[in-house]
């Protein structure tokens, strides 16, 4: 549920997806705290980070990937399993060109 982090003004920012992810952020904040203060006690080569403060917030943008997604076309297309091979045994002339109407649209269906 994390998008990306980035530091600034020595502040650590977490960019979350959702809101629960906040609120599970908020009960680990303080660990992650910690695990950074390990992290330079054993490591100090990551004494660049300079991070004194840990933030968390949720984003409503969506990610280049989810947008793709979105706007992918999700339409989804079947072969024509009619042959269009019926009488029209119809007398009212409204329903015959009706029918001759589906017909055509099968047949045309059915070449693609």
């Amino acid at each position: 549920m994390i998008r990306f982090v980035y530091t600034k003004n020595e502040t650590l920012f977490f960019v979350l997806n959702h809101p629960c992810a906040k609120m599970e952020f908020n009960y680990k904040r303080n660990l992650i705290k910690s695990l950074l203060k390990e992290l330079l006690a054993h490591f100090p080569e990551c004494s660049c980070l300079h991070v004194k403060e840990v933030q968390a917030f949720v984003t409503n943008q969506k990610s280049e990937e989810e947008a793709l997604i979105v706007s992918a076309n999700s339409e989804i297309f079947y072969p024509e399993q009619a042959s269009g091979a019926f009488e029209t045994l119809c007398e009212d002339e409204k329903l015959r060109s009706l029918f001759e109407a589906i017909k055509e649209t099968i047949a045309k269906n059915r070449s693609c």
